[in-house]
């Protein structure tokens, strides 16, 4: 609480010992003599030079932080625009920076968000991914052996997963562009369910 609302309580309070105390609300620029000496007051006061700590800044702190946000998403999504072709399947499947999903995301424990970021990004532990590394011999689908075992394949097109997939995710088959509308509790029902690593 600042000095000046702890004075004008302690103020208040000890008027209102010897007084009936009440605060109203009346409408402004109304006429009503108190509320315009008040407004008079006030008007010269913003002439005055500044008294207090430094710096003096004429904004709330809700104003700053409500800009602070929006500037914050703003250099966030131009960053994420302007990753150009690296990142390549992230971008196939995340639209952007999204508040809501970043506040779902913050409710994952380590295992989900490690399975939906491996997912999105393609930083996991599929098949391909390991083939690439040199760490697997063979990068092909350990579910259906048919395709490559990547995240494209696992979230949109593995043939065995197709029950699943319908379930969870609301379609037999996806295309890529499809996982950008989906949850990401929706995507971490789905893993699982399908028991990947």
């Amino acid at each position: 609480m600042s000095p000046l609302v702890h004075q004008c309580q302690k103020a208040l309070n000890d008027i209102s010992i010897r007084h009936a105390v009440g605060l109203f609300w009346v409408f402004g620029h109304a006429g009503i003599q108190g509320n315009e000496i008040v407004d008079g007051l006030a008007r010269g006061g913003t002439a005055l030079r500044f008294l207090g700590p430094k710096p003096a800044v004429g904004v709330s702190r809700q104003n700053l932080q409500m800009r602070l946000g929006r500037w914050l998403v703003n250099q966030h999504g131009a960053l994420w625009q302007g990753l150009g072709d690296t990142q390549r399947q992230a971008h196939e499947f995340i639209s952007g920076p999204s508040l809501g999903t970043r506040a779902k995301f913050m409710t994952f424990n380590r295992t989900q968000s490690r399975a939906a970021t491996g997912l999105l990004t393609g930083h996991n532990t599929l098949r391909r991914h390991l083939h690439l590394l040199r760490l697997l011999d063979s990068p092909l689908c350990r579910k259906c052996g048919v395709g490559e075992e990547t995240s494209a394949h696992i979230l949109c097109e593995c043939e065995a997963l197709a029950s699943l997939r319908h379930v969870y995710l609301g379609s037999f088959f996806l295309e890529p562009k499809d996982i950008r509308s989906l949850g990401l509790g929706a995507i971490w029902s789905y893993s699982k369910a399908a028991g990947l690593p």
